[in-house]
């Protein structure tokens, strides 16, 4: 068994529903379980009509034997409370606890998450579920983590949610002439003289600053519900862990960085696009990673297609193993799926396991399967290991919100814009923590703020503090916008740090698909620029880069500002690639942050984990062809160290070859 959260071995496994297979299937699956290398299954997420099939009847008993079989095998559980999934009786005793879609129709029990997350009822029920479950299976050996509902991500817009949101609103503002000045009411008479005026945004986005507050307090309802789980849980099993699962930062709903502090450890699920995965994982690895600053745990991912995207390929040979490690790589210490068995119903039975239908475990993704879960037994002193960050990308997902609702252009993007900053950094193989903008930037050296188009209260000062002790500051187009109301601060944009960047923006140009605008720098080289531009005044700055055609032509693009003990450099348009890629590589050099492998072939990724007296050295081969590369390197940490292969047990000198999407990784040994 493992010591809890702080185990002995990498958890491998898969969410398990018993509640859908008779036993005789259990017991089958728990031999495959075995054979694959399983070590932990999460259990009981959507299983409440099973264990509570009316509101005076419990019946424990087919969870009980799975307990069993899974604690006589050596298995782990990661139990859920399921309350994701309420059952069919509690809505027929109040439909009112059915949610309200944000066109303001109530829905019927058809799916997972009908519920409204405020409903006194609803609230009532999930502290009681997760108490008897905490007094029945707490004392259980194998009870490794506890995991709360399931991708928290709802949304309601019923009376009981108007009514929470009006103390939500009293207690933020306090009184109504401050909203209304907050919010700026005054505008089109929207001004409110009682709080029973105030309603939840049905039929969309429309006013953007209770929009954005209705967002924030869904996700502060979300959060309550787990709270309120989490106190009757942790009053009965105080020494056994507790989490939640976040959904990918493209599935809107949580802000995660207020739920962090609440988690014990970090869990997310992973189902990363075809192409251009690498990237795509990786951010989001180093986000949730960043959470923290602390290992996380994958909780789910597909073992190869999904059900639900326009298109949903095979993982190709390879990927999946190359996927999983890719987690370790940037600090995961599970790697589990959704889900163990194929359901035979509903929407998702055609969403790819780790037991499938047909064949089973005859099949190659079941090989691949099991091949990576007894590799993973052998990376056990990776373990608590860390990634050491002197560059920080800066990402708030309330900006995802208020980006799509305030652009000027349809093909102005935060995540689009965000990736463009964070990838050059990326394929240079330098490691990177994506974090919130105001959390402690005190140890990086350079920081990059790509469309941080809202400055919420401290983020400034932040910002500003950051430079004075020496950082350098990187902002892009399309920021310090609005404050944290959504609304236009007086002085106008980058208010107020403007002084930090010594410039004044002017005016904004968001152009068409067809129009483009190309940058000079002083050496002569030209790159082409579209979709933004501003018209920038130099206060202070200087311009490394300026504008070559339009009405704008001659005037800055790029500024570079001394400020203090560091510089602060302001992108006042969307750069072609290699521009962004020359700038932020160029800023990192003078900062003294270098890649951890200058050399590596183009889509290689490599990562260091390490901590005191030990070091691994992640190469990962995102080539659907082999490669070789030399693995002596010319970094302090990198020459003259002695590596072993820590899959194949080889040591390893010089020149290694890396199959298609293979993974190799190194411990760093006795130095030579």
């Amino acid at each position: 068994m493992t010591n809890k959260l702080t185990g002995s071995r990498v958890m491998y496994g898969a969410d398990y529903n018993p509640e859908q297979w008779p036993i005789e299937i259990i017991e089958r699956d728990i031999v495959l379980m075995k054979e694959a290398g399983v070590n932990a299954v999460t259990i009981n997420v959507f299983g409440w009509g099973m264990i509570q099939p009316s509101e005076d009847i419990y019946d424990f008993g087919k969870l009980d034997r799975v307990f069993d079989l899974l604690e006589r095998n050596g298995i782990d559980v990661v139990l859920a409370t399921p309350t994701a999934a309420p059952p069919s009786w509690m809505f027929q005793n109040d439909p009112t606890m059915l949610k309200v879609n944000e066109d303001g129709q109530r829905v019927a029990h058809w799916s997972r998450q009908a519920y409204c997350p405020n409903h006194p009822s609803y609230r009532r029920e999930i502290r009681n579920i997760a108490k008897v479950l905490a007094e029945r299976y707490g004392k259980r050996t194998n009870l490794s983590l506890w995991h709360i509902n399931n991708e928290c991500i709802l949304q309601c817009y019923c009376e009981y949610c108007a009514e929470a949101f009006r103390v939500w609103l009293r207690e933020k503002y306090g009184t109504l002439e401050r909203l209304n000045e907050s919010w700026q009411l005054w505008q089109w008479s929207l001004a409110k003289s009682d709080w029973k005026q105030i309603m939840p945004p049905i039929g969309g986005m429309s006013h953007t600053s209770v929009s954005l507050d209705y967002k924030r307090f869904l996700s502060d309802s979300n959060l309550q519900g787990f709270l309120a789980e989490k106190e009757e849980i942790a009053r009965i099993t105080p020494d056994i862990p507790i989490t939640t699962n976040f959904y990918s930062i493209d599935f809107l709903g949580q802000i995660h960085h207020e739920w962090a502090p609440h988690l014990d450890v970090i869990a997310w699920d992973s189902y990363p696009p075809h192409k251009d995965y690498a990237v795509w994982a990786a951010f989001q690895h180093d986000y949730f990673r960043g959470l923290k600053n602390a290992p996380f745990l994958l909780m789910e991912q597909a073992s190869s297609n999904v059900n639900w995207k326009p298109y949903n390929p095979a993982k190709r040979p390879g990927m999946m193993s190359l996927q999983s490690y890719q987690a370790v790589a940037r600090g995961a210490e599970a790697i589990m799926y959704f889900q163990l068995r194929q359901s035979r119903g509903g929407v998702e039975k055609y969403h790819s396991s780790l037991v499938s239908h047909g064949t089973e475990s005859d099949n190659r993704i079941f090989r691949e399967i099991k091949k990576l879960g007894h590799e993973l037994e052998k990376l056990d002193n990776v373990l608590r290991t860390r990634i050491e960050a002197k560059v920080a990308i800066l990402f708030d997902i309330s900006l995802m919100w208020l980006v799509e609702w305030n652009k000027t252009s349809r093909d102005i993007d935060y995540r689009d814009t965000v990736t463009a900053f964070y990838r050059p950094l990326y394929e240079a193989n330098i490691p990177v923590d994506v974090v919130h903008p105001g959390s402690d930037l005190s140890g990086y050296d350079v920081v990059i703020a790509p469309m941080l188009y809202m400055f919420e209260k401290g983020v400034p000062d932040n910002l500003r503090a950051f430079a004075e002790r020496g950082g350098k500051l990187v902002m892009s187009y399309n920021s310090g916008m609005t404050n944290e109301c959504d609304v236009v601060e007086y002085g106008g944009f980058l208010r107020p740090i403007d002084d930090v960047f010594g410039i004044i923006v002017e005016e904004v140009d968001a152009l068409e698909p067809d129009m483009c605008n190309r940058i000079e720098r002083s050496d002569g080289s030209r790159y082409r620029t579209d979709k933004w531009g501003e018209v920038v005044r130099l206060n202070g700055a200087e311009a490394i880069a300026v504008f070559l055609d339009d009405y704008y032509a001659g005037q800055p693009a790029i500024t570079r500002n001394r400020y203090r003990q560091g510089e602060a450099y302001y992108v006042a348009t969307h750069p072609e690639d290699k521009f962004i890629r020359e700038l932020l590589l160029g800023i990192c050099s003078e900062a003294g942050v270098s890649p951890l492998c200058p050399n590596a072939p183009e889509g290689v990724e490599i990562t260091v984990r390490e901590d005191e007296g030990r070091r691994f050295l992640f190469m990962l081969n995102h080539n659907p062809v082999s490669i070789e590369m030399d693995v002596r390197g010319d970094r302090d940490w990198a020459e003259g160290i002695a590596w072993q292969d820590l899959l194949r047990g080889e040591n390893v000198e010089g020149r290694i070859t890396l199959a298609a999407y293979e993974t190799v990784i190194l411990e760093a040994t006795a130095p030579r």
